[in-house]
């Protein structure tokens, strides 16, 4: 009977120590779980500070950008297209045979964005200490580059007008070159075509 009991209770004691194991490894893996949920949240929050924070960054520097009035992003594309025209209609000249043009400009393409301005102006009578008045007008102007909705969700300044780059110099390199009233008439073509003096363009014969 001894024995019997003593069997009862070493199983009792054990029960009881693998339900408190049980409990403890539950517990356990219940505070790893929200250790690991806070942990993505912190991560997600962090990640998006650093988006808003690059976005508006983005927003800073284009704003800059346009306040300032120019940009030559579009430059390179404008100085190509020109030049492919120009030795296009240039080739169809009589006698001018191929032709290959080269342009420089002066400066970038200019972009001039709307502008929301406001005007504040301040008058203050100050009396100095021999009794006499002194008016003080003070006029402050405060302006922003006026910004637009666009595609996704992000935003692009209203342009208003756009002034293309100004032409420095042409070179124009032509089979009939060596025919100087080829030369001439190419010379004058561009002249028109561009709006600018003769001494900008130079012709030459192709080898």
């Amino acid at each position: 009977m001894k024995l019997l009991e003593w069997l009862k209770d070493k199983l009792k004691k054990e029960n009881l120590m693998m339900l408190n194991l049980s409990k403890k490894t539950t517990t356990n893996l219940i505070i790893v779980f929200c250790m690991g949920l806070a942990l993505i949240l912190i991560a997600d929050f962090y990640r998006d500070i650093r988006m808003n924070g690059k976005a508006e960054e983005g927003i800073y520097n284009e704003d800059t950008q346009i306040e300032a009035g120019t940009t030559d992003n579009t430059s390179p594309d404008f100085v190509r297209g020109l030049e492919n025209e120009l030795s296009s209609i240039l080739s169809k000249i009589q006698g001018a045979g191929r032709v290959s043009v080269m342009i420089t400009l002066k400066s970038g393409r200019e972009i001039i964005p709307a502008k929301d301005e406001s005007i504040s102006d301040k008058v203050t009578n100050e009396k100095d200490t021999s009794g006499g008045t002194r008016i003080i007008n003070e006029k402050t102007t405060d302006e922003k580059v006026v910004f637009t909705a666009a595609q996704g969700g992000s935003s692009k300044p209203l342009i208003i007008k756009e002034i293309n780059p100004e032409v420095k110099g042409v070179i124009v390199v032509a089979e009939g070159a060596k025919d100087s009233k080829v030369k001439l008439r190419i010379s004058q073509a561009v002249q028109t075509v561009l709006d600018i003096p003769a001494y900008r363009v130079t012709v030459y014969e192709r080898n």
